[in-house]
């Protein structure tokens, strides 16, 4: 069926919206879905070359990489702005004009209903602040809240001092952008940039859960995340070192299996340990959970909320995290009742092994945890969220 309303959607990161391989990646693929089910959506993805839709009502009509040109006086720039214009977009991102360009080219050869983008930073860079009524931004995480992840990250005093700085300046200019435009989403309602924006959850990859837990399963701990990401990496080296050896005190038997991409030599170390098997990243994730007692999410950095969270819940498994790791799903989710809770190292090792040591509790937590999971947080959930925005604009 054509649809009656038309759509452009600017996608800027360098990766293929059509090809899952993240959870961002995943994300943009579900946007578009749900945007293609209500309007014919034209694609212009500044990323790799020779990128093709496999959506319905989906076509991808520019794809080329083009970069945007980052030097020390951008630094300099931006700081100035900031202090000057703290409220003002640019003073954050430059408009790339060839991208701008490109995307105007087009616009001026169709009428389009709505233009929409993935992260505020696109809709800057790409020139799209000039058509605000038209626009719908995706923003993921909270802008803020990444740039205070930065800080954590940064390696010279120079970078750490200008992303507190911006971690400061940026909330008030996303109040006023977000105010001015048609529609916008973030993806935890703990860290929304304005009163406007409307709640538009993580979700999962997989689309099946695994089968219940036997009476006899084997005691292994899954930890599914990149391992380049830094909260990533911290979190389960913190958890390797001093939570998973007393866990095997407890139970000689337990296993704990690291699935995703890291550096070879952190995949070294980890392999290095006892019970420890990092496998990289692999095709097969479904199997993984399958084989899995207890997912654990030891994360104590972060913004948004945690793929990893949902995706435990929605594959019938008990989850085991940190606070940080449960931000916005401790509001729905109960501690011992849908997942456990660990506010330090001992609750982390107590209550792992509870669960470990319990098929029956295990399995009764991970179906509590399944049922909402369904409901709230499933693939579904976050397609309808989008497609009931866009339809009472």
């Amino acid at each position: 069926m054509k649809n009656s309303k038309h759509l452009l959607l600017v996608i800027n990161t360098p990766g293929d919206p059509f090809t899952i391989d993240s959870g961002a990646s995943l994300r943009s693929n579900l946007f578009i879905k749900a945007l293609s089910e209500i309007a014919q959506v034209d694609v212009i993805c500044f990323s790799k070359n020779n990128i093709v839709s496999d959506i319905l009502n989906c076509n991808v009509i520019f794809s080329q990489l083009i970069w945007e040109n980052k030097d020390y006086w951008e630094v300099i720039r931006t700081l100035l702005c900031m202090t000057i214009w703290p409220s003002n977009p640019y003073s954050y991102f430059q408009v790339n004009k060839q991208k701008a360009s490109i995307i105007n080219s087009y616009l001026n050869k169709k009428k389009y209903d709505f233009i929409a983008c993935r992260y505020v930073q696109t809709a800057i860079i790409c020139g799209l602040l000039d058509y605000k009524d038209k626009l719908i931004i995706d923003a993921d995480d909270n802008l803020a809240a990444i740039k205070k992840l930065q800080v954590i990250e940064a390696s010279s005093i120079l970078y750490k001092w200008k992303k507190q700085y911006e971690s400061m300046r940026i909330p008030k200019m996303l109040r006023k952008l977000f105010s001015n435009i048609r529609c916008s989403f973030c993806s935890n309602p703990l860290e929304l940039p304005s009163p406007q924006t409307i709640v538009l959850h993580n979700t999962t990859v997989l689309d099946k859960p695994a089968p219940s837990l036997s009476e006899d399963f084997t005691p292994r701990i899954l930890f599914v995340g990149t391992l380049r990401y830094f909260p990533n990496k911290h979190g389960i080296k913190h958890f390797v070192e001093s939570i998973f050896p007393q866990i095997k005190k407890s139970i000689p038997l337990a296993e704990l299996q690291i699935v995703g991409d890291g550096e070879p030599d952190f995949l070294d170390y980890l392999n290095n340990k006892e019970g420890v098997r990092a496998v990289g990243r692999i095709d097969d994730l479904a199997s993984e959970y399958q084989k899995a007692a207890v997912v654990v999410i030891p994360i104590y950095y972060g913004s948004g909320t945690s793929v990893k969270f949902v995706e435990g819940l929605l594959m019938n498994r008990p989850v085991v995290s940190t606070p940080v790791g449960a931000r916005w799903y401790s509001e729905t989710c109960r501690d011992r009742i849908d997942y456990m809770l660990a506010h330090n190292d001992e609750e982390f090792i107590s209550k792992t092994i509870n669960l470990l040591s319990s098929p029956t509790k295990s399995r009764d937590m991970a179906k509590r945890g399944y049922v909402i999971g369904e409901k709230m947080f499933s693939q579904r959930k976050f397609c309808e969220i989008v497609k009931n925005a866009i339809i009472k604009l």
